[in-house]
């Protein structure tokens, strides 16, 4: 007989500054036009705009120091190689202000201990050699300095994540100030002590802001991004307009919400109003009122009496996708896999030829939906003909000018009913950022691309 679920998290690889650092890190100003040629036939190392940005914004003198082993494996002289073309694409789009030198630090015992003396650790490989296997140390680090100020990198990953990694460092070096983040309060939303690792990553960068009081107030005009995260309850009319105004002033928000609440312990699920789907319907990128499933999926841990024993039954549960099919994009390029829990789909067939709609993840190519009743029950017998979708959109970036969701609105006066160039991310489960707090926190794996 099942007593009971017991609580699981993601164990999926994410790096959740990979998704949102990178977003905010976006000035969508004009191109610059630079051109370099680039032979690699998926362009990986062409800047993308957000970084060129950065490096265009570099006035003075950024020196790298890159510490790499000599006579590398295959894969591990490919990150070295990555690195270089990277730091060749940053100096020129800065006007040469972005300079390195390699360092080989296994030259000598001395250079190797200057060298993790500096921060950077050695990494083990095994080596064969002659058909004996040996350990060796080496190193892929490198430290950024800017006048007096610098950043270490203990370990440089490569692909996307090379960028970024590159990208916000210097961002942290050359920033004068930090710019603030908004993160909405309200509504029983997601509290910064529910997301340690997120707040843990921003922090480096940005000011994060608890935001209240919308009932009454706007949205503050310091604020460049607002995440609502996981709303719980209903927000009010007055809350609602001002975060609609503050997408039509010109402010980005990630929305990050549940179209559908859950209760695992009982087996029950329900659709879940908080008026964001409201506003997203406005914006004609609604999320849809169901459940995805995968068959690429995680497993949940069911407790089970059997007599007088209790045990724990590992169970496939397609209503934990394992997402790892993304979109070409700075924001989700070179992120590997990502469980989401319980989540819903996104409907991006509406939105207006006027905006710029990228897809940023999707389930795999055998999913499904469910819709109106929830079955959520992990021992149900799962069939092939529940699994006929593909390619499911769970998260987008939207771009442009939009209208006010209460353009339109008899009830709701909107002062600015058509918003300046702006963007927003909607990501179709509110719980991707939240890992708990006290002793119920749960640390969320980094990203490994590898």
């Amino acid at each position: 007989m099942m007593n009971g679920f017991l609580q699981t998290k993601r164990e999926g690889i994410i790096q959740i500054s990979l998704i949102l650092g990178i977003l905010i890190c976006l000035n969508w100003l004009a191109d610059s036009f630079i051109i370099r040629l680039d032979l690699t036939d998926d362009k990986q190392y062409t800047l993308s705009k957000a970084s060129k940005d950065i490096a265009g914004s570099v006035m003075n003198p950024i020196t790298v120091e890159a510490y790499f082993s000599d006579g590398l494996p295959p894969q591990l002289a490919q990150v070295q190689r990555q690195f270089r073309d990277f730091l060749d694409e940053y100096g020129a789009y800065s006007g040469g202000n972005v300079e390195y030198t390699f360092v080989n630090p296994n030259a000598s015992e001395e250079d190797e201990g200057k060298t993790q003396q500096k921060g950077i650790q050695p990494l083990m490989i095994d080596v064969r050699e002659r058909d004996q296997v040996s350990q060796k140390r080496v190193y892929l680090g490198a430290i950024f300095k800017y006048g007096e100020k610098q950043e270490v990198i203990p370990y440089i990953q490569p692909g996307a994540a090379m960028e970024y990694t590159i990208s916000s460092t210097i961002k942290r070096l050359i920033a004068t100030a930090k710019p603030s983040l908004g993160v909405y309060s309200g509504a029983g939303s997601a509290s910064l002590e529910v997301m340690q690792q997120l707040v843990q990553t921003l922090s480096q960068q940005y000011t994060l802001e608890p935001i209240a009081g919308l009932d009454t107030a706007d949205v503050p005009a310091t604020i460049e991004v607002l995440l609502v995260i996981r709303p719980k309850e209903q927000l009010s009319n007055n809350e609602l307009l001002a975060i609609d105004q503050h997408l039509m002033r010109g402010g980005k928000v990630v929305f990050a919400v549940n179209r559908v609440n859950t209760l695992i312990q009982q087996s029950q699920a329900n659709l879940l109003n908080t008026g964001i789907e409201t506003l997203l319907a406005g914006y004609k990128t609604p999320i849809n009122g169901d459940l995805l499933r995968d068959v690429n999926s995680n497993t949940i841990g069911v407790r089970q009496q059997r007599g007088m024993f209790q045990y724990v039954n590992q169970v496939r549960y397609p209503y934990l996708p394992l997402i790892s099919n993304f979109g070409d994009h700075p924001i989700s390029k070179g992120l590997e896999s990502v469980m989401l829990n319980f989540t819903s789909t996104l409907d991006l067939t509406l939105a207006d030829t006027s905006v710029t709609v990228t897809g940023l993840a999707f389930s795999s190519e055998r999913s499904g939906t469910s819709r109106g009743v929830f079955n959520i029950n992990p021992f149900q017998e799962w069939k092939d003909d529940q699994f006929t979708e593909r390619n499911l959109p769970v998260a987008a970036l939207v771009e442009g000018q939009f209208n006010s969701a209460f353009a339109n609105s008899d009830s709701i006066s909107a002062p600015m009913k058509r918003s300046s160039k702006t963007a927003f991310v909607v990501i179709a489960d509110g719980d991707l950022v939240v890992n708990g707090t006290g002793q119920e926190a749960q640390m969320m794996p980094e990203d490994t691309s590898t």
